[in-house]
């Protein structure tokens, strides 16, 4: 099962999108964030390490402090090597255009998807994206 990141600055999301991801056979296998800076925190730590590193980041825009396009930046600033192996969602309430153009910037960012968490199309993507066994 995939390394799961979730990065929201809201612990009930945190808490609902972990039992999700669970519930879906998505991951078991779930790492949580409430602060952006923290989860930068941690990739940097694991930035050599491959297998401590997720393989997907689902990532809330609206945060205080620093938000989901902010924390995009210094993930871009990441090799190669670490972008390669971690792809990011970006969670939202609401999609706005404006995000959608700004995330085409980011070539790891492979879609935005409206919060609550919808668990079949998560699965979906990640199916495609990460070539998962279907569940």
């Amino acid at each position: 099962m995939p390394l799961v990141m979730l990065i929201d600055d809201n612990e009930i999301d945190l808490f609902l999108n972990k039992k999700f991801l669970e519930v879906a056979h998505i991951s078991n296998n779930v790492i949580s964030f409430s602060h952006a800076e923290k989860a930068l925190q941690y990739l940097t730590q694991q930035k050599d390490n491959l297998y401590e590193l997720p393989d997907i980041i689902l990532l809330d825009i609206q945060m205080p402090e620093m938000n989901g396009f902010e924390f995009l930046e210094k993930f871009n600033a990441f090799s190669d090597k670490v972008k390669r192996k971690t792809s990011v969602i970006m969670l939202s309430s609401t999609i706005d255009p404006i995000d959608i153009k700004r995330a085409k910037d980011y070539s790891f960012l492979i879609d935005i998807l409206t919060k609550p968490l919808n668990p079949p199309v998560l699965k979906e993507i990640l199916k495609k994206e990460l070539k998962l066994n279907a569940a």
